[in-house]
């Protein structure tokens, strides 16, 4: 039973391994960006347009990594990829959480009512340092490493002291 850790770890480096050799590496926030656009294309509807096959954007940092793209045509492997990751976390919690855990959990949050906008907002605080750095921790530190990728090696390198200081701290 203690060596579960290894056939999950198998399976999701296999997941990796099989999404970088057909499709692209896994990554989220690029995605983000995606979905801010499509609200912003809602208000101001010729932020994006077209110049033969290729996509174009007023904005400086629709043109990159494809998001004018994907704006224009949102029904693609990162929206698909975004909706799994919310329905596979919210199926995960329904059948495959103890009940009790989850009380236990749900009683901790409840004895700091500010813990919920904290988290919130250090994952704001996240998801900005992540489009800062081109990438998200899922980006850089799975298919990053993956890929032998200096850049996701530092940051990995880095990341991983920094989590364990901060985990420490908040866990006591």
């Amino acid at each position: 039973m203690k060596k579960k850790w290894i056939l999950k770890g198998i399976f999701l480096g296999s997941v990796f391994f099989i999404s970088i050799l057909l499709i692209k590496p896994i990554g989220i926030s690029t995605q983000f960006s995606v979905t801010s656009g499509m609200i912003h294309s809602v208000f101001q509807d010729d932020i994006i347009f077209r110049e033969g096959s290729e996509f174009y954007s007023l904005i400086d940092y629709y043109n990159q990594d494809g998001i004018a793209k994907n704006i224009m045509i949102p029904y693609n492997y990162g929206i698909i990829f975004i909706v799994g990751v919310f329905l596979g976390g919210m199926l995960g919690r329904i059948f495959f959480r103890r009940k009790e855990e989850f009380i236990e959990n749900e009683r901790l949050l409840e004895k700091d009512r500010i813990s919920r906008i904290k988290l919130f907002i250090g994952g704001i605080f996240l998801l900005f340092g992540a489009r800062m750095a081109n990438g998200c921790t899922s980006g850089h530190m799975m298919s990053g490493i993956m890929q032998l990728s200096v850049s996701s090696i530092i940051f990995t390198i880095v990341l991983f002291p920094i989590a364990m200081i901060a985990a420490k701290r908040i866990g006591d």
